[in-house]
């Protein structure tokens, strides 16, 4: 298992341009290439869809049972210890970009139904394993799986935790445009950071004009030293207290001074794991907004850059099936007119997803855009059906652990295919470091996946759902 998990880690599968039967770029088109190609060589029957997405199955009858994986990952971003696409095994865990999302359990996976076939377990029906290359850009390879594909009978989704989840927040990707005003256009020769709206972002980078208003009145609070700013007095003056100078990296270049912002990524489903650098840079803007007014820069801190954005903007909500609202600032660039900001934003059922949009227009400057992107909805599965019953049996027979089901913030292919639910594979208390820096999975869970996932298939396949 460990070596086909080195083989599909290799491939940097993050999305890339369009190319003819390679819808998200040539990268993940090879990913897909791989597995199916490896799932030939495993005596499985194969198939793909206009390179969207691929199967591998194994079994006769019309009954059929999934299990669904995605092969692309999200950029690898910087501040990595290990080389994120070149697997390594080190202190008992195994690092690399997808090892926990989703490479990792679609290994498991693989081996489980090698195993399966290979032993001669006889089986009421199919298992298939259906694999996607657009689910951390909006799942549009399972989109048109279902719509041209056979669906399952039910389905597993190895994308998330153990024990099961049995409700998954609804997800809106916004881009709110917000008009330049005259302390940018006077003062900024360029702003941006991040690299997904679903990533918490570690990195951001602003470059104030040479001889700028605003740059001579930062270089009056800091001392030169040859072509460098001295971080200390600069980030106590500036911000006071509570700011790590490592968090700020500052140069003076031809174009002007430029400075860069670090902190921690993450995923958006949990924003509040991360810490936004981007966040950061509005703090130092806001922090002279009495000497350079901005009524742009204001905004955006006091409503998008806070941990209570959700209360400031007027969408907070909370319920008991699916708990409460979050909002991440995943992505800011900046252009001739605009500063363009990609907002990912996580909801309850309870909450008014069309208030949303509105509520975010009017705390921003006049004139501003905000359009929704993608929407991906709710779902909720009663824990008394007999499919989370089912899979519960398994990982408790299998784990001896306790079962019951949890809800997330997290989005996965369950909500794309009917009769589908996430099923692992992060166990409880682990930390996988999905979407950041050295994600890794530790090397005897990876293993235990093998049994759980063989057990779930088997399982799935005789039950009465």
């Amino acid at each position: 298992m460990l070596q086909d998990l080195k083989e599909i880690i290799a491939i940097d599968s993050v999305y890339s341009t369009p190319r003819p039967n390679a819808p998200f770029g040539k990268k993940a088109r090879a990913a897909l290439d791989w597995f199916l190609e490896k799932s030939k060589a495993y005596g499985f029957k194969t198939g793909e869809k206009d390179g969207y997405c691929g199967w591998a199955e194994i079994g006769e009858g019309n009954r059929l049972i999934g299990v669904v994986c995605h092969l692309d990952v999200v950029p690898a971003g910087e501040g990595w210890t290990y080389p994120p696409y070149c697997m390594t095994v080190e202190g008992g865990r195994i690092y690399g970009r997808g090892v926990a999302d989703d490479k990792g359990a679609l290994v498991a996976c693989m081996h489980a139904m090698k195993n399966i076939l290979d032993s001669g377990e006889p089986l009421d029906g199919r298992i298939r394993i259906i694999v996607g290359c657009n689910e951390e850009n909006g799942s549009a390879c399972m989109k048109h799986y279902v719509k041209h594909c056979e669906i399952p009978s039910a389905s597993i989704v190895p994308d998330a935790d153990f024990p099961i989840i049995n409700s998954e927040k609804g997800i809106i990707h916004y881009l709110a445009k917000v008009p330049l005003d005259k302390f940018f256009k006077d003062n900024i020769l360029s702003l941006g950071g991040g690299v997904k709206d679903n990533v918490v972002p570690d990195r951001a980078k602003m470059t104030v004009k040479k001889d700028s208003p605003l740059y001579m009145y930062l270089k009056g609070l800091s001392s030169f030293d040859e072509r460098l700013f001295k971080c200390e007095p600069f980030v106590s003056a500036l911000l006071g207290d509570g700011h790590e100078l490592k968090d700020f990296a500052l140069h003076d270049g031809d174009d002007g001074l430029t400075i860069e912002t670090c902190g921690i990524a993450g995923h958006a489903m949990d924003p509040e794991k991360g810490d936004n650098a981007i966040w950061k840079l509005f703090c130092l803007l806001a922090s002279v907004n009495d000497t350079f007014p901005s009524e742009v820069a204001q905004d955006i801190y006091e409503n998008i850059c806070s941990p209570l954005s959700c209360e400031k903007i007027g969408f907070a909500c909370s319920d008991e099936q699916s708990g409460d609202t979050t909002c991440n600032l995943g992505v800011i660039s900046m252009n001739e007119s605009t500063l363009d900001l990609e907002l990912n934003i996580r909801i309850p059922i309870c909450c008014d997803k069309n208030s949303i949009a509105p509520l975010i227009k009017s705390k921003l400057p006049k004139d501003s855009e905000v359009k929704e992107m993608m929407f991906s909805p709710n779902l909720f599965i009663d824990k008394d059906s007999p499919l989370i019953k089912t899979l519960l049996d398994v990982y408790g027979k299998v784990t001896g652990n306790e079962t019951y089901c949890l809800k997330t913030g997290g989005g996965t292919y369950a909500k794309e295919l009917p009769g589908a639910v996430a099923f692992g594979p992060t166990f409880p208390g682990t930390q996988t470091d999905l979407h950041n820096a050295d994600e890794n999975l530790p090397v005897k869970e990876f293993e235990k996946l093998f049994d759980i996932y063989r057990a779930a298939m088997l399982a799935l396949d005789k039950a009465k759902l």
